[in-house]
């Protein structure tokens, strides 16, 4: 159980009738982080909607690069290999007040990019598929809710199409996808 104040600084929550956003703060919890600690992973079943009290989480997508390495022994001695290399790309930092996770609420229910603190971090996590029973009884408030989420995810959609349209222009110099 969590303070209700708590859930009042995040904006997704700021219109929430008290009665409710006291029902909703019985079933969260704090959550504690150090730096470079994951949070979830690209690929995990979503379970859970966070949101940042202090601190700040990276969101990140994974990149698999293929690479051809190849060693030289003799001249006629070259062995070849293809590497598979790993790289996670920062498409997104999440400060105090804002959520992440929404992917608890849509499915596949899968979340869609890594989540790391960068730094230590207090996060609050709320079971979604508990929020969607208040929201059954109450779909009022659960209209709201949804309402701000998908805000929220349509913001970080815009950001990522941006950030991606622009790294094309500049890796390809083109104008046209």
């Amino acid at each position: 159980m969590i303070e209700k104040k708590l859930l009042k600084d995040f904006p997704i929550f700021s219109d929430t009738p008290q009665q409710d956003l006291t029902e909703i703060a019985q079933l969260g919890e704090v959550l504690t982080f150090d730096s470079e600690q994951p949070i979830f992973l690209d690929g995990d079943i979503a379970l859970n909607l966070y949101g940042v009290v202090d601190g700040e989480v990276e969101l990140g997508i994974m990149v698999k690069d293929k690479i051809l390495k190849t060693d030289i022994q003799y001249e006629e001695a070259i062995q070849t290999r293809i590497e598979t290399i790993e790289n996670v790309i920062v498409v997104e930092s999440i400060d105090p007040g804002e959520i992440f996770g929404w992917s608890a609420f849509i499915n596949p229910r899968l979340y869609t990019s890594t989540a790391k603190c960068s730094q230590p971090a207090r996060i609050v996590s709320l079971p979604a598929d508990e929020l969607k029973s208040i929201f059954r009884k109450k779909p009022q408030v659960g209209f709201v809710f949804m309402e701000r989420l998908s805000e929220v995810i349509s913001q970080r959609l815009r950001n990522r199409t941006a950030k991606l349209v622009e790294s094309w222009r500049q890796a390809f110099d083109v104008n046209r996808i």
